[in-house]
């Protein structure tokens, strides 16, 4: 192996790791804490049916731990789904469109989806759609965060040898990502999250550009390598 091969590598196996890590923790915790928060919420059910639970305050405690349980449940299924997003089973496509809308949803900030063609799922493997899944999460982040941005496109188009994913907003630009490490803080912020999309691309093998768009805001683009669908089936 080159000495020009190795960081590369080293850096996918690296994130290869952390992610197997992230969906072992995911299982756990679904498996181990999901069965024993259960088994709480069953047994406040049970005692909220004993006849001391007929007095007005041991009635309002029970539900008051109901609610405290039903909140932790809620709080183990959103810690699950950002160590390993349950929607990418879907596909990548679907789990992009989940994003966007809960995006939306969440910022008020209008999207659109793009999209020339269904994407054969037999193209990805599992890493390679995590992390664009992620690239794309921390793009949406900046976006909304540090560009202020008031609208974004999504777009996923697949070609003979390459899968490209581009979000473009029409935020404040470039300017805050080049920045040095003496420059605001929330900034550098920002400048931290685009190193780690470059970081994730490299991980699979994928070149990631940001370019300013003639309006203003920022295009970012990454180009994935990937085999056809038909060689696949081969």
């Amino acid at each position: 192996m080159s000495n020009s091969t190795e960081p590369l590598h080293r850096v996918a196996s690296e994130e290869r790791i952390k992610e197997a890590e992230r969906e072992r923790i995911a299982r756990d915790l679904h498996d181990e804490l999901g069965s024993r928060l259960t088994a709480i919420k069953m047994a406040v059910a049970q005692l909220g049916q004993d006849a001391a639970s007929r007095d007005a305050t041991a009635r309002e405690q029970l539900q008051f731990a109901d609610q405290l349980v039903d909140d932790a449940i809620g709080a183990m299924h959103d810690i699950i789904d950002d160590l390993r997003p349950a929607v990418l089973d879907l596909g990548l496509l679907a789990a992009l469109e989940w994003l966007a809308r809960t995006y939306s949803r969440q910022t008020g900030i209008p999207h659109r989806m793009l999209s020339e063609n269904d994407l054969p799922d037999t193209l990805l493997e599992p890493f390679q759609m995590i992390s664009l899944y992620r690239i794309a999460r921390e793009a949406l982040h900046n976006a909304s965060r540090h560009a202020h941005a008031r609208h974004v496109d999504i777009g996923l188009f697949h070609t003979p040898g390459q899968l490209v994913m581009e979000i473009i907003d029409d935020g404040v630009g470039l300017c805050a990502g080049n920045i040095d490490s003496s420059a605001d803080p929330a900034k550098r912020t920002e400048s931290s999250g685009i190193r780690g999309m470059h970081h994730r691309a490299e991980s699979i093998g994928a070149s990631l550009t940001l370019e300013a768009v003639a309006q203003g805001g920022v295009k970012l683009r990454v180009v994935l390598p990937v085999l056809s669908a038909t060689n696949l089936i081969k």
